[in-house]
């Protein structure tokens, strides 16, 4: 797991290539994301801009993704997002779902995520998080990447 602030997407071109080319179509786009909708970016990723609400605490689960990683960042409002290892999680609240590419668990996340417009954080697949723990609508921008399509 990755949280930063996209001033520093110059800090990823080093590391990892297509975590610094998810965030260059984020900066690039920002303005157009006024629209909420499907972004086709290349062969390896797209992004989703969405507004979405807070959960209950009973339906804030972890989840995690075998196919993708997630970068999220935050548009409009601010998140909180729980993580755990996935190593660690133990009671599985829903089975792995193939089509939609995401398992939830029951167990509760080690620490809290915050995250403020402007600012982004990588989910791998082996970081489950909770994502939509906050209080008030949040608009982001979340960009999948396909690991099978990518070298690390």
């Amino acid at each position: 797991m990755i949280t930063d602030d996209i001033k520093s997407i110059d800090f990823y071109s080093n590391i990892a290539t297509f975590i610094k080319e998810a965030l260059e179509f984020i900066k690039i786009n920002i303005s157009s994301f006024s629209k909420e909708q499907r972004y086709e970016i290349n062969d390896r990723m797209y992004a989703i801009v969405e507004t979405s609400y807070p959960k209950k605490p009973p339906e804030q689960k972890l989840e995690a993704h075998r196919k993708y990683i997630d970068v999220q960042y935050i548009i409009e409002g601010y998140d909180v997002i729980g993580w755990k290892n996935l190593l660690n999680c133990k009671e599985v609240y829903k089975n792995y779902d193939e089509l939609k590419d995401i398992i939830f668990f029951n167990d509760k996340h080690d620490f809290d995520i915050f995250l403020n417009p402007g600012t982004f954080a990588v989910f791998f697949p082996q970081d489950a998080h909770a994502p939509l723990c906050g209080k008030k609508p949040v608009k982001k921008c979340i960009v999948k990447i396909n690991v099978q399509q990518i070298s690390l």
